[in-house]
């Protein structure tokens, strides 16, 4: 991971600034109040967040501008460019992370990119200043461990927080000075109940005695105890009071240890062999169990039907059933068909009953006699006339009603041009006068009676032919010839009169055929009213016809909807279903005959008998047996499979079990190759060899780092080391003499226990031994979590074992090259650092100079970055951490520095002008 790029909207200073750092190694130089620190807290920020407003670290929140924060861009080996930009917003700041690909994302995938790392941990190793480099010091070998462990896999880190938790859940359970935790309230509570059962023991007067005897020989081990803690405490002094003592100290106390072993020769692959063994009966065991499991699966697969139990019982009475089982087979099929064309014919007669709208449920009518037939043909013959009479008469009337309706459309059309009636009168009258004054002559009346025929001619054979066009135009040539001649005798002999007489005449005509055509339409309603009366008749007939036809459909039971024709057309249709039906009742006794055959059949075997006690029916149970024998076939080709496959996993079983008996065997034999009684020996035995190994490993290289004689490693002539002699001898007196009180009070408490009795005390004694178990849990609960939190250390400790080394080693090479040679070699003992020097003398980190502790510290860090690079690659942030050495060392550090930027980026903050001539200018950044 490397810097590329720092944009800042507002932080401290800086107000809309951005910095290149693109460089593997990248100078930022300045002055005093230049903004170097504000630069190297702005990248905190941006990376871990913002301080809190309750922290002890400074938040640079600008003054001359509300934006606060900014964004860092940074190159990945995983993601390429990422950009991160926090601003102001909850507690540390809101980040937006945005990848290369565009992807954006929040604090959890920039956890991610920060491989789930905190501001602590980037701190404290790759961001440093001067009193960061001093604080190296105080990091012993666990928290080193620690680092390596966070480091080493992504994963390990969760493992050392499972630690963490159950040390705090441990802690919550106990405290050596607590009063809350849940262990030590069960012990003051265990504690006062053994006052109390100790207040009821006194009633026993040799009770009472052994129980002092027994508090006697107890305040004499805690006396002895206290007395051997302080012989302890004493020795634990002096050798912290000698922690500057020369490497021959920890080669005589190695060798003393190395001596304690016992010289054992076991396997070089002996756990090997016992993981491998293990597995395998692991394995092996998981095998038969799922055998064994397969087994039960296969009895519950494979358990016997209630078939086949019932067959079981009439075993002789299946074989017998199955013997006539093709017999019944064809009596079955018999039965079936039978039923089958009944239903058939069933279907017929319903459908005609249907369609003749017949009662379902009543017979069909009864077969006709020859007089019957010949009755309603009759009545048929005779409704069919009556019909058609009435069918003549509704003519007949409808051409009545037409000619009705014509004259009335005529006298519509003669009362439209008729003068009304007075004006008529008027004018007759004047006629009439004017005929008596001058009567015509003969000669001269012959032709007005001719005109006058004519025109009574020619009217009635319009009225006839029922055309007035010709009518009217001879009407008007005689009017207009009677008015010529008229007026030449007028003229002569009378006045001109006051109207047309050819009109007079001619309302005349038209008056008189107004009145001939009333004539006739009264004579036609006179003709429409006798065809009704005829038709009065004809419906009564066919009223008492249709009652005889009533009479003859109740007398025969006919439908009383069926028409006469109905029944004509379905007489034929109705010999057809009575022939049907005798079909159908033939069939219906065949059938019960069947059926009851059948039913004798099953009911006199002892198996279908069974089946009738849930079914009635022959056919089904006959159904029913054929399923259950079918059932009873299959299950037992089940039971044969069933045997065979139990065959087959006994087999395997007995194999498996032969196997585990051999591997247990080899078990043995690599447990009497170690002289162990059990696994737990065996593991211990290695165990044990592998502690002895690691400290003859540890003599041999505190031995081949100093030059001195074997005689001479188990020689000490200081006063200190008697007074350790001493102690020692005390302390095994104190021992022993602890073991035999220990073993007195053992017997005291035996005898004890067969003093005491029931009663009060037992009671007591109960409600003691209970609330005993329920702090024994506790106490097992609070050592789990213990033994846990170390297990998780140990094995993650045992995982990288090697890391330590190999970093001190890097570190050696660093340092070495910074002083020179003078220092050649480190070595890290459980609280500080130690350095040797070119005479192999052996010096506290402390006792250095701060222009050579400078160097060291700033090696060991460099060390642990370079190391594991390949796994976290962070950038290297250094603030003038090495104010105190000389030039050349500074040449070196520099030197150091650009070797270091190959690997991983560095990030150099310094107010050294000079700098310029260690780093390329180019890749230095002035701050005015």
């Amino acid at each position: 991971m490397r810097i590329k790029k720092l944009v800042i909207y507002g932080y401290g200073k800086w107000i809309d600034a951005e910095f290149d750092l693109s460089s593997s190694i990248q100078v930022i130089q300045g002055q005093n109040e230049a903004g170097k620190s504000t630069l190297m807290s702005f990248i905190h920020s941006i990376l871990f967040g913002f301080p809190t407003r309750h922290s002890s670290a400074l938040r640079y929140e600008p003054k001359e501008s509300s934006r606060y924060g900014g964004k860092v861009i940074l190159d990945d080996d995983r993601f390429g460019e990422v950009t991160i930009e926090r601003v102001n917003g909850k507690v540390t700041g809101d980040v937006m992370v945005t990848l290369e690909d565009g992807t954006e994302g929040d604090e959890r995938l920039l956890d991610t990119i920060l491989h789930k790392k905190n501001r602590s941990f980037y701190e404290q190793i790759y961001s440093f200043d001067l009193k960061g480099v001093e604080e190296t010091k105080d990091m012993n070998r666990e928290q080193f461990n620690r680092f390596f462990l966070s480091v080493g896999s992504f994963g390990n880190e969760q493992f050392l927080k499972q630690a963490d938790q159950y040390k705090q859940k441990a802690s919550q359970l106990f405290k050596p000075t607590g009063r809350k935790p849940k262990v030590n309230e069960l012990y003051r509570s265990l504690k006062k109940q053994k006052e109390q059962l100790s207040k009821a023991k006194e009633k026993n007067e040799t009770y009472i005695i052994r129980v002092k005897d027994k508090e006697t020989v107890d305040a004499e081990m805690d006396q002895l105890e206290k007395e051997l803690k302080q012989k302890r405490e004493e020795r634990d002094l002096l050798n912290h009071h000698l922690k500057h003592i020369e490497t021959i100290e920890e080669l005589n106390r190695l060798k003393r240890e190395i001596d304690q072993y016992p010289d054992q020769s076991l396997p070089e692959d002996g756990l090997i062999q016992l993981n491998h063994i293990n597995r395998q009966l692991e394995e092996m065991r998981e095998q038969t169990k799922e055998l064994h499991e397969k087994q039960n699966a296969l009895q519950d697969k494979y358990r016997p039907s209630k078939e086949l139990l019932v067959y079981q019982e009439n075993e002789e009475a299946v074989d017998q059933l199955t013997g006539k089982w093709d017999q019944l087979e064809l009596k079955a099929d018999s039965i079936r068909e039978l039923k089958q064309q009944i239903t058939l014919l069933e279907q017929q007669t319903f459908e005609f009953k249907l369609r003749e709208g017949l009662s379902l449920q009543d017979d069909l009518p009864e077969d006709l006699t020859s007089d019957s037939r010949g009755q309603v043909q009759l009545i048929d013959q005779s409704i069919n006339r009556l019909d058609q009479e009435e069918k003549e008469s509704n003519e007949t009337i409808e051409r009545l009603k037409l000619k009705i309706e014509h004259n009335e459309e005529q006298i519509d059309s003669i009362e439209e041009t008729l003068w009304p009636l007075s004006t008529f009168k008027a004018v007759e009258a004047e006629e009439k006068q004017k005929r008596t004054l001058d009567t015509p002559k003969v000669s001269e009346r012959k032709p007005v009676i001719l005109i006058t025929s004519s025109l009574l001619l020619l009217a009635f054979l319009a009225l006839v032919l029922q055309n007035w066009s010709p009518l009217l135009g001879v009407f008007l040539l005689a009017g207009v010839w009677t008015i010529m001649v008229r007026r030449k005798g007028e003229a002569v002999n009378y006045r001109e009169p006051d109207y047309d007489r050819s009109e007079y005449y001619y309302q005349k005509k038209l008056r008189q055929q107004w009145k001939d055509t009333l004539a006739s339409i009264d004579s036609l309603q006179q003709q429409i009213g006798e065809e009704k009366d005829s038709q009065n008749r004809i419906w009564q007939e066919k009223e008492k016809y249709s009652a005889s036809f009533s009479e003859w459909k109740s007398v025969h039971r006919y439908p009383e909807h069926n028409s006469l024709t109905a029944v004509m057309s379905s007489m034929e249709k109705m010999s057809e279903i009575r022939k049907v039906e005798r079909q159908q009742r033939e069939l219906s006794d065949r059938l019960s005959e069947q059926i009851t055959e059948l039913d004798k059949e099953l009911r006199q075997n002892a198996f279908t008998r069974t089946i009738y006690e849930d079914e009635q029916d022959p056919l089904n149970v006959f159904s029913e047996a054929r399923k259950k024998l079918r059932q009873i076939e299959q299950d037992k080709r089940l039971q044969q499979a069933y045997i065979k496959e139990t065959e087959k996993i006994q087999n395997a079983v007995l194999y498996f079990v032969q196997q585990e008996k051999e591997q247990n065997k080899m078990k043995h034999e690599l447990y009497d190759q170690a002289s162990a009684k059990n696994e737990e020996a065996f593991i211990r035995a290695y165990h044990t060899l592998q502690e002895k190994n690691e400290k003859i490993r540890r003599y041999e290289h505190l031995s081949s780092t100093i030059d001195v004689s074997e005689q001479s490693l188990t020689l000490s002539g200081e006063d200190v080391k008697n007074k350790l002699m001493e102690l020692a001898e005390a302390a095994e007196k104190l021992e022993i003499a602890y073991k035999e009180k220990a073993r007195r009070s053992i017997e005291l408490a035996y005898e004890i226990k067969d003093l005491e009795e029931g009663g009060t005390y037992s009671e007591l004694l109960q409600k003691y031994e209970n609330e005993k178990s329920v702090y024994q849990d506790a106490a097992d609960q609070w050592s789990t979590y213990k033994i846990a939190s170390s297990l998780i250390e140990r094995t993650l400790n045992n995982a990288k074992a090697n890391q330590l080394p190999q970093t001190i080693a890097l570190a050696e090479k660093y340092f070495s090259s910074l002083t020179s040679g003078d220092y050649p070699s480190i070595l890290m003992d459980s609280d500080e650092f130690f350095v040797i020097d070119r005479s192999g003398k052996k010096w506290a980190a402390e006792e250095l100079s701060r222009g050579t502790i400078e160097p060291l510290y700033a090696a060991i860090r460099l060390a642990f970055v370079v190391s594991f690079k390949d796994t976290v690659s962070f950038p290297v942030i250094i603030d003038d951490s090495f104010v105190n050495v000389d030039e050349e060392r500074k040449s070196k550090l520099y030197d150091l520095l650009n070797e270091v930027c190959q690997s991983v980026q560095v990030i150099y903050f310094t107010f050294d002008s000079t700098i310029t001539d260690y780093v390329p200018e180019s890749h230095v950044l002035k701050l005015n």
